[in-house]
């Protein structure tokens, strides 16, 4: 069995940080990052139906291999399979419908080709917030609004008031593989109905903020370097919010205050810039010494334990173990469970490297 080395004794950490009855109340005087905590990429995706997938192959034929895994609703990877993170891809549709009638479906129909239901209940057609991969070509996910997804995680964290901190990585987005659809850009604007949407099912109290993490220092770089994150005490019950975007959208977030100074999301920056607190560094094995630098520094990190389907087409576990023992304290994986068609790769709490 290979070694937890050089972070800590991850088996405990991990009892302690879910709460388990090993860690009793002791678990309150863990900083949050001390805990390593898997969760899921793309957390609402459903794999492409079969003229979806045909369309993709289409455009990019490698893409609809990297696309072939499907998750649980939010509240049942949180229940059933011990996942504490959740990325979720977002986009703007201020009027509603922009995303309601996808070219994979209509495709299907000109054709009379028979496809799954897509957004039965019209949600699609509300304005607000949208949860999809991809218009047109991959847009099936298991939540289709931010704010039902927020309603389903607050729903299980009522229910479940001592839980960790959870984390949700947000990924603004405005692309397609090509037109009909055309995404709206993100803003200040945009970030302004983020946050509003937010606040619309979680109160502030309930949501651990970069004001939180600074306390009385005078940037989160400070507040955390060399001594980390906050006891879980006092914030357990809580989500915190995550910027995935590190372009031109994170400096529009920043441009109000570099400190993030009352706002609602920390981003991904460079160590030395005052708002460090998280960094996102996805690849564990060509990263991994710059990975173990940066937990050992006090600063949270999110990385990949697969990525595209190909650890669990190969049943590779080198890059989950590397994640595992570099310390990062958000593993992704898109396969909590397995897809027994492939191999039995997966990543689930406690898992130990192999």
């Amino acid at each position: 069995m290979k070694s937890w080395q050089p972070f800590c004794d991850f088996p405990l950490i991990l009892m302690l940080c879910l709460g388990l009855p090993d860690g009793g109340e002791a678990n309150d005087s863990l900083r949050i990052n001390r805990c390593q905590l898997i969760g899921t990429h793309n957390s609402y995706h459903v794999a492409p139906d079969a003229v979806a997938a045909g369309l993709i192959g289409l455009v990019r034929p490698t893409e609809v291999l990297a696309l072939e895994y499907t998750h649980r609703p939010l509240r049942k990877q949180l229940e059933s399979l011990g996942m504490r993170h959740f990325e979720l891809d977002l986009y703007l549709d201020p009027e509603g419908s922009l995303f309601s009638n996808p070219l994979s479906l209509r495709t299907a129909a000109e054709r009379g080709l028979t496809v799954p239901p897509h957004d039965p209940q019209k949600l699609l057609h509300s304005p607000g917030i949208k949860i999809l991969h991809s218009p047109d070509f991959d847009p099936r996910t298991t939540v289709y609004t931010l704010r039902d997804a927020l309603n389903e995680l607050r729903a299980w964290s009522d229910a479940n008031p001592r839980h960790v901190p959870i984390f949700i990585l947000l990924e603004l987005k405005s692309d397609s593989f090509w037109p009909p659809t055309r995404p709206l850009p993100w803003g200040a604007a945009g970030f302004d109905e983020l946050e509003q949407t937010i606040l619309a099912s979680l109160p502030r109290d309930r949501i651990l903020k970069p004001d939180d993490v600074r306390g009385g220092k005078a940037s989160l770089r400070e507040a955390v370097a060399g001594i980390g994150w906050p006891l879980l005490e006092g914030h357990r019950g809580q989500f915190a919010f995550l910027l995935d975007n590190e372009d031109s959208l994170r400096d529009v977030y920043l441009s109000k205050s570099e400190i993030l100074a009352d706002r609602l999301l920390f981003v991904s920056v460079p160590p030395h810039h005052p708002a460090a607190a998280w960094m996102k560094r996805n690849d564990p094995v060509g990263e991994y010494d710059e990975i173990v630098s940066l937990v050992r520094d006090g600063f949270l990190v999110r990385t990949r334990a697969d990525s595209s389907t190909a650890e669990a087409r190969a049943n590779a576990t080198t890059r989950r173990d590397r994640a595992i023992a570099s310390g990062a304290q958000l593993i992704s994986t898109d396969y909590p469970e397995p897809n027994l068609r492939f191999s039995p790769y997966h990543v689930r709490q406690f898992l130990l490297p192999e």
